[in-house]
Formats: structure tokens, C-alpha cells, sequence
């Protein structure tokens, strides 16, 4: 896939969690009969849908509808849905194809008055919309920053940006450097901004030594241990070993998986172009998400079995350096952030 034609689409996805009705000439081609029965059949199940307040299944008829025979009355009743259920950025979008649609001079009588309605509801809504203004501090390099877990396009960090209304959750890292995640809730009409600090990552946490047991005049430094018996340093590190091969395959698996929904989403997005909206776009957007999770899995797992290893690795040796002395002051600490993990210690 082209990194332009995604860019546009990931844009496009964070305006909206599906692409909105495109513009649509005046002149449409023909449609077969069957075509438009069917949009007839699922325009009036979303109608009826519509009037159950039941409002996702109203969005999945009237995109059907308006996929099989492009009509004004089905993205008019497509907005009203949106509306309902709190996506105004997406019913504003749906609004503005009526409005910007050019129509026959013969064109129904429903749908001139489709247009009219679109009008009148585009005015009134617009004002309810809010925004969000997203930045970051300090200064970084390579800023990525998610909203409601999809990333927000660079460009509009830093510039109020419209926005459902409702409760988002973001979150932010850079090259070393990570911000707390946030939520904020944005009502209708207001205009919001954020600020998430980066910081640091932390490489670890508190070392605290472990303390030296006591034998009955002192520390028990240089006492030697029973012979013939397995050291427990020895047994944990290679449990810990084999906890850290089971991160690792882990890891590479999901990893392998991610690549195989990437370029599952791109054969479909080159197959569905750039304008495409509706189930082909929703499509599309899922098997990105799929992939950006098992992507984030893989991470987790490759960065955990890592450190599970070394650490495995680490007792094993130190527990097998002096056989005939406890080795009473070594210690090690596995550690794990979101750039990777390792250990520390003191041998």
C-alpha cells in the first residue's frame, strides 16, 4: 500500500471510526433493479430500526441501502443515526455530502427535500460539536500519540481538532520518554485541550539489598553450604530461563501474525481505493487494529521473555560461581518498560 493513500485513511479514521459518505454526482449510473430493491428492503429495515431506537443496526441498514443505490434520503436517515448515538463528527460528515451534492433538475421530490432537512440539521448541530487540542511536553523525537488506542495523525497534534463528545483516553511516548496515560471528558460544545508530559522512561525500580542471614555470632558470610544439594539460585534460574523461551516464541509468533494482518489490510485497501467508505473502509480499519494489537503483544512478549532470560541466565551462573560458599550479597532485579527490558544487580 501506498504511504500516502494509508496516511489519508488513517486521517480519515481518526475524524471518524468509519469513512463518511463521499460527494456524489448528480448524474449516478444506473442501478439494477434488483440493486435498488435491495436498497428499498434495507432502507426500510433501518427506518424501522430507527424508530426502535435501535440506532447501530438503523447505521448498518441504511450503509447497505446507500452501497446497493445512492439516494440523499438514506444518508439523511444515516446522520440522524449518528446523531443518536453520540457521533456527531461522523453525522456532520454525512450532513455535508447532502448539502454539497449537486442534484438533477428532475431529481425526486424527496430527495430536494432531503437536502433542505440536511441543511437545516447540519446549522443546528454544528455548534454542539466539540474539539480537542492534543500536545506534548517537552520537546521530542518521534512523538507517537493515541487517542481511544489509534494513533493520531502527527499533523494534528498541537491544533484543535473536532471530537465526539464523551470520554477519551490518551496516552503518548517518544524516544525514551513516555507520558502517564489520560482521560478526559469533552461535552458538546466545549473546546478542550491537553497537555501529556513526557518523561523518562525508568530503567528500573528501587535496588534494595538482600539482606544477609545471621548465624549465631554474626553474618553468616564465607559458611559453607551442604554439599551434594542443588542451589535453590540455580533451580529459579532455570525456571526463569524457561519462562523467558516461552516469552520469546510468544513474541515471535504474535509478531508473525501482525505482519499477516498488515498485509491483509493493505490487499484489502488496495482492492476497495482510496474514496472507499462503508463496510470495505470498516473492514479495513479492523484488521489494522487487529494488527496493531497482535503487534503490541509481540512487543510485550519479546521484551519480557528477554528479560526473563538474561535474569534466568544471570542466577544460574551466579548461583554457580563459588559451589562451597553462599553467595549471601548477590542480587538482581528484572525490569521491563515500554522501549524494552533487562536486569541489575549486584554479583
Amino acid at each position: 500500500m501506498k504511504l500516502g493513500a494509508r496516511a489519508l485513511l488513517a486521517a480519515g479514521l481518526f475524524v471518524s471510526a468509519t469513512l463518511a459518505p463521499p460527494r456524489v454526482r448528480a448524474e449516478e449510473p444506473t442501478a439494477t433493479a434488483e440493486a435498488k430493491a435491495g436498497a428499498r428492503a434495507a432502507a426500510e429495515k433501518g427506518t424501522n430500526a430507527f424508530k426502535e431506537s435501535r440506532y447501530d443496526e438503523a447505521v448498518d441498514m441504511f450503509l447497505r441501502a446507500e452501497s446497493l443505490f445512492h439516494a440523499p434520503t438514506h444518508v439523511l436517515m444515516l446522520a440522524r443515526s449518528y446523531v443518536a448515538l453520540g457521533k456527531l463528527v461522523l453525522a456532520k460528515e454525512a450532513y455535508h455530502s447532502i448539502v454539497r451534492e449537486e442534484l438533477a433538475p428532475k431529481a425526486p421530490a424527496a430527495f430536494k427535500l432531503a437536502k433542505v432537512d440536511a441543511e437545516k440539521e447540519l446549522a443546528e448541530l454544528s455548534p454542539r460539536i466539540p474539539s480537542l487540542q492534543v500536545s506534548t511536553t517537552p520537546e521530542a523525537k518521534n512523538v507517537v500519540v493515541t487517542l481511544d488506542d489509534k494513533p493520531l495523525p502527527a499533523a494534528l497534534i498541537g491544533i484543535p481538532s473536532p471530537i465526539d463528545p464523551g470520554t477519551h483516553v490518551l496516552r503518548a511516548t517518544a524516544e525514551g520518554m513516555a507520558a502517564p496515560e489520560k482521560s478526559v471528558t469533552v461535552k458538546e460544545g466545549e473546546k478542550a485541550a491537553v497537555v501529556l508530559e513526557l518523561a523518562p522512561v525508568a530503567s528500573a525500580g528501587p535496588i534494595t539489598p538482600v539482606p544477609r542471614p545471621l548465624g549465631p555470632t554474626g553474618p553468616s558470610e564465607g559458611r559453607e553450604q551442604p554439599s551434594g544439594k542443588t542451589s535453590p539460585g540455580r533451580i529459579a534460574g532455570v525456571v526463569l530461563m524457561g519462562l523467558g523461551v516461552a516469552g520469546l516464541g510468544a513474541g515471535g509468533v504474535f509478531g508473525g501474525l501482525s505482519l499477516a494482518k498488515r498485509a491483509e489490510a493493505d490487499e484489502t485497501f488496495d482492492a476497495c481505493g482510496v474514496g472507499c467508505w462503508g463496510p470495505p473502509a470498516d473492514e479495513v480499519r479492523a484488521l489494522d487494529d487487529d494488527a496493531n494489537k497482535k503487534g503490541n503483544i509481540g512487543i510485550i512478549g519479546l521484551a519480557a521473555g528477554g528479560a526473563l532470560t538474561v535474569t534466568g541466565i544471570v542466577l544460574f551462573v551466579v548461583s554457580k560461581r563459588s559451589p562451597g560458599k553462599a553467595q549471601a550479597k548477590a542480587f538482581v532485579t528484572p525490569w521491563i518498560a515500554p522501549q524494552g527490558g533487562g536486569v541489575v544487580g549486584r554479583f
